[in-house]
């Protein structure tokens, strides 16, 4: 099972790093994103976010 990294930012909170598992037999078959955005709504309410997939997001080493 893939595990996919998102960087969740929501307003007025320390942003944080969430992984979701990509699980075909997830109740009322959710896509990632849209268990990410359930698991958010239910954490901070409906508060403003925004979300970023990390192997989307430019990396540096240095």
């Amino acid at each position: 099972m893939k595990e996919v990294k998102f960087f969740v930012s929501v307003t007025g909170e320390d942003p944080v790093v969430v992984s979701v598992k990509d699980d075909i037999n997830r109740p009322n078959n959710l896509s990632v994103s849209e268990t990410l955005e359930e698991w958010i709504h239910d954490n901070y309410g409906f508060k403003e976010y925004e979300y970023w997939l990390i192997d989307d997001c430019e990396t540096h080493c240095i």
